[in-house]
């Protein structure tokens, strides 16, 4: 067998490694869970960083408390006011990681087949969708703040780019034919 070429032995049958499960899921359809998930965790920073954002710098959060305090018949403690900003950043805070759970779990519905993966593909292509358009309104808007270091709204916008990227990248792979031949079941 030693002199056997190459060509004429049989080809080594292919296997998987046993920590590497073996890719059931169409080439175009990978791609859309990657672009997917990279959507997902880059929105999950952003909402950090506004979070941080409003932390560091609470002026219009203080402006509105003011505003509302006008409308009030009493005089509200400052201490009072403070607290309420506060509370507001973490509902704030607690509402989008919200959205952000609702985008998760509708990826693992796509990736894994879910009953409600119809659904779960139609919700992250409408956010996809709305990613692609912030990305474009991103160079339109001026930060606000002034205490925030113009670093943090650079990064803040990097990842926003990237965002909105995955989106449109999430967006065509889900047009492609494996894409909505794997899709499809959940349709019939």
């Amino acid at each position: 067998m030693a002199n056997t070429p190459p060509a004429a032995q049989a080809p080594a049958p292919t296997t998987h490694r046993k920590d590497e499960p073996p890719t059931k899921h169409p080439e175009a359809v990978r791609y859309l869970l990657g672009a997917w998930a990279v959507m997902i965790l880059g929105e999950l920073l952003h909402q950090i960083l506004s979070v941080v954002v409003t932390v560091l710098d609470p002026a219009a959060l203080r402006e509105a408390a003011n505003q509302a305090a006008k409308n009030q018949s009493e005089a509200i403690p400052e201490n009072m006011m403070q607290a309420s900003m506060y509370a507001t950043v973490v509902l704030m805070a607690l509402l989008q990681l919200g959205i952000i759970v609702v985008f998760v779990l509708a990826l693992r519905s796509v990736q894994r087949h879910g009953k409600w993966m119809l659904n779960a593909t139609r919700v992250l292509q409408v956010f996809s969708v709305f990613f692609a358009v912030r990305v474009l309104t991103l160079f339109l808007m001026t930060p606000a703040a002034t205490k925030v270091p113009v670093a943090l709204f650079a990064v803040d916008g990097a990842v926003q780019i990237v965002v909105g990227v995955a989106g449109a990248l999430g967006l065509f792979y889900a047009s492609r034919k494996e894409s909505q031949d794997y899709l499809r079941p959940a349709e019939q």
